[in-house]
């Protein structure tokens, strides 16, 4: 029933923080496993688990991420004989293309742990800053202060996206 109700907010917060479908369905799976897992420790937040579920999703994302990178690394240093292209690989990135600007996505996975949860609970999934302060079990005060000042971070690595004048005006 759970799956059910909170199974598409997770499913595009996976697609926002991952590069592929397949990953993304790897992240939303861990995010429910953790639930099942820990479900007699879960914070409810207005009789919702979504709130940690989205938390526990940016951190699965994360850990996904670093997982490959090491991976990555490793199989550099494994001698090899000459790369063969794949087109496979093209075809797999036109197909999970998003909407959402590969720009933003890496400003996003390059924010630290605490600020990339503000930011998902709040900007992507607009909880207000008190709901966000009891999923992470720290003061609203510092919900705050974390989301202005990961939004300027934000505003100056994304700077070319920001709306001209007359869009802001209209």
């Amino acid at each position: 029933m759970l799956h059910d109700r909170h199974q598409a907010p997770v499913w595009r917060m996976s697609l926002v923080l991952m590069r592929t479908t397949w990953d993304a369905e790897e992240v939303a799976a861990t995010a429910f496993f953790e639930l099942w897992r820990k479900r007699d420790k879960v914070r409810v937040v207005d009789g919702s688990v979504l709130p940690w579920l989205l938390a526990t999703t940016s951190f699965a994302a994360k850990n996904s991420l670093r997982s490959r990178r090491r991976y990555q690394r490793l199989l550099t240093r494994i001698p090899h004989d000459g790369d063969v292209p794949d087109h496979a690989d093209e075809v797999a990135e036109a197909m999970d293309s998003l909407r959402i600007s590969s720009d933003v996505r890496e400003a996003l996975l390059h924010l630290n742990q605490r600020d990339a949860s503000v930011v998902i609970l709040c900007v992507i999934q607009e909880l207000p800053t008190s709901e966000a302060a009891v999923v992470l079990g720290i003061p609203e005060g510092t919900v705050k202060s974390r989301l202005s000042r990961v939004k300027t971070r934000l505003r100056g690595v994304l700077h070319e996206y920001a709306p001209t004048t007359e869009e802001a005006n209209a």
